[in-house]
């Protein structure tokens, strides 16, 4: 599991498809709120496949798969109270 809470952390996601969504959609984020990290708004959580199970299904606000060119991802965002979020992905293995 890696937990992506700022720009620096996105180097320990070893999937580029993957890290440069997650940099594009935090930095989105982090202008709309105007902070300079993610602390205060929420996190990015990576889990492996293999950690599926730790994948909390029914705390999601919304599950969709996420497409990357040849990978698909089980994305979800869960709520943790007004002000922060937590977005989760798991990579799908077929």
């Amino acid at each position: 599991m890696i937990k992506v809470t700022s720009l620096q952390d996105m180097s320990c996601i070893t999937n580029a498809d993957l890290q440069m969504h997650i940099q594009e959609k935090a930095e989105a984020m982090m202008q709309e709120y105007q902070v300079e990290n993610l602390d205060d708004i929420g996190c990015f959580i990576v889990l492996e496949s293999e950690e599926f199970t730790d994948f909390p299904i029914s705390e999601m606000e919304f599950v969709e798969m996420l497409s990357l060119k040849e990978n698909v991802f089980l994305h979800g965002v869960r709520i943790i109270d007004d002000s922060y979020g937590e977005d989760i992905i798991c990579p799908l293995r077929w």
